[in-house]
């Protein structure tokens, strides 16, 4: 007999799963977020959410007075659903009589690559791409200087942005290393910023100053500084559940609805776990587009005591990668101004230690794999290959923990 868990797997794409099976001698366990399943908020339940600012007037009362409007929306790295959220907006600029003729799309890529035609369907959903101006952000033109932060990091912004009357955004609540969690403000930094400010904001938490995950952090309070300094009129904020759907929604002032957001964040992503494993399983879901995002991979181990995996036990990372490299014009490319490989992160000495580290991928080669990872990482694509070289390293009965999502938060 064999043990079957079928974890999600290549966010935006089919199939929604993949299935994984172990040796019934293994001591494995999955280990699902407390908010895996939902309740999932239905469309009236999402609409109130909006209604129901926190720190802020309604956007219908926002928008009185007010010309043009830019709604900035997270990107295909993450799986916020944003076409469920955008028609209630809509409505809501009506009745501040703003229509669609006066309302531009802002796809906040920082250092990502661009969104086509088939992304933006999949994200805010045909009818809207047939009707409304999308754009996306470009990090080294269309660019206005508003000074530095109180740190001295430039303040390069996305024009369009800067001169829109009217600010809103759109993003998901997901642990971030450096900032803590997504949404917020972080739509602004990186979202919509030039890369001599993604630089400075990166630069400083890669070398592990002021950066954190699952809390408030000074890098975030940086993003924030700028924030106020550019403006950000409403800000609409996702929390999900395994499979990316709404699980929870806070709006309002930047601040007050994301201090809300992440209140909820960490009882909806926090996880229960075993300590001493041999072998830990990471899935990169829903941040599984992409290698270049894989670093993401250790975000539980950050989080979680030592003690979790044994000193001489195994990391295994789990990524569909189906479009292989992916890009990052910041991190990820070669003579990009902060690329480097993982191997040379401070996360990497501080987490992996003397610990093995195996990669799954079906859609990457090894050139892909040690363009970020040090050649000491194994790559399978064939998973009972992989079963079968972690079994040479800790016998046929391993106790082994499986951890299916990357947005996982280890309970405290």
């Amino acid at each position: 007999m064999a043990k079957t868990f079928k974890i999600p797997w290549a966010a935006w794409r089919d199939p929604d799963f993949l299935e994984l099976e172990f040796p019934d001698s293994w001591e494995i366990t999955n280990f699902r977020m407390n908010g895996a399943d939902g309740p999932v908020l239905n469309e009236d339940e999402i609409k109130q959410a909006i209604l129901n600012p926190i720190g802020t007037p309604k956007i219908s009362e926002l928008a009185k007075g007010k010309e043009t409007v830019v709604i900035v929306v997270d990107d295909m790295t993450r799986t916020t659903p944003v076409s469920k959220i955008i028609p209630h907006v809509l409505e809501e600029l009506e009745k501040g009589s703003i229509f669609k003729d006066k309302v531009t799309i802002l796809l906040a890529l920082g250092a990502h690559k661009p969104m086509n035609r088939e992304d933006c369907i999949l994200k805010l959903g045909k009818d809207l791409v047939d009707t409304l101006n999308i754009e996306n952000h470009h990090p080294y033109e269309n660019l206005t200087h508003l000074g530095e932060s109180k740190i001295g990091t430039p303040i390069d912004v996305n024009s369009t942005y800067v001169n829109a009357d009217l600010k809103i955004s759109i993003g998901g609540v997901i642990p971030h290393p450096l900032a803590g969690f997504g949404g917020g403000a972080k739509i602004v930094l990186p979202g919509v910023c030039g890369i001599r400010t993604l630089e400075a904001n990166h630069s400083a938490g890669m070398r592990g100053i002021g950066a954190g995950i699952g809390r408030m952090t000074d890098i975030r309070r940086d993003i924030e500084d700028i924030a106020d300094r550019v403006g950000l009129d409403f800000s609409i904020n996702v929390i999900l559940t395994e499979l990316g759907e709404i699980a929870a929604i806070t709006s309002g002032h930047f601040r007050d609805a994301h201090r809300k957001a992440m209140e909820f964040a960490l009882q909806n992503y926090g996880t229960k776990f075993t300590m001493n494993n041999q072998v830990c399983f990471f899935n990169l879901f829903p941040e599984d587009s992409e290698l270049n995002q894989a670093l993401k991979g250790f975000n539980f181990l950050m989080n979680a005591p030592s003690s979790i995996l044994d000193r001489k036990g195994s990391i295994v990372l789990m990524s569909s990668s189906y479009e292989g490299r992916g890009y990052h014009s910041l991190l990820a490319e070669t003579g990009s101004k902060l690329y480097a490989n993982f191997g040379e992160n401070i996360l990497w000495k501080a987490v992996v230690r003397k610990r093995q580290v195996f990669f799954f991928s079906p859609n990457i080669s090894e050139k892909d794999l040690y363009h970020f990872f040090p050649t000491s990482v194994k790559l399978f694509s064939d998973w009972n290959k992989l079963i079968e070289e972690l079994e040479k390293v800790h016998g046929d009965a391993p106790k082994a923990a499986l951890f299916p999502c990357s947005i996982q938060l280890a309970e405290k």
